[in-house]
């Protein structure tokens, strides 16, 4: 039992570096104007920051593991699942970014302004629907260190 609760809040753990991983590279795609290319044969005119397409994909692919895997796991235990956190904690900090940048950084972009609210519409089921417990009380914890790990590990490879 208690090696499924460890698996579980490791899952939890790569589910929300990959989250911040997304979230900080959407954040450095926008800080170029929201679109950046690496490689290819053609002339790139805004380069993408350094390794800030690998960290993204590869956070999407923890974020997805680490949600599924987690939510086995947490079937095990009586847990409840990951995929709910995993669904309004992405859409609500791409919608924050979105919004951030469409509406607080000079003038209004009302392209990013739209976006962000209908990712914080696509959140907010998720998140209405959430039943607090005491198990989400320990993702927090769990989810709080992931964003701390994350963070460090992108700002230590951009």
């Amino acid at each position: 039992m208690r090696l499924r609760i460890a698996a579980l809040f490791g899952c939890a753990l790569l589910m929300t570096v990959g989250i911040t991983w997304i979230f900080l590279g959407q954040r450095s795609v926008m800080d170029l104007g929201g679109r950046c290319a690496s490689g290819g044969p053609y002339v790139v005119a805004t380069p993408c920051p350094d390794h800030v397409p690998a960290l993204m994909g590869l956070g999407i692919f923890l974020m997805l593991v680490g949600a599924f895997a987690g939510t086995v796991v947490a079937g095990t235990v009586g847990a409840p699942t990951l995929l709910q956190p995993m669904w309004w904690l992405l859409f609500g900090s791409l919608g924050w970014n979105f919004l951030e940048y469409g509406l607080f950084s000079g003038d209004i972009a009302w392209g990013w302004t739209l976006s962000g609210l209908l990712s914080l519409a696509m959140a907010a089921p998720a998140l209405w629907l959430q039943r607090p417990n005491s198990w989400l009380l320990a993702y927090a914890a769990v989810g709080v260190a992931g964003a701390g790990l994350g963070w460090a590990t992108f700002t230590a490879w951009t």
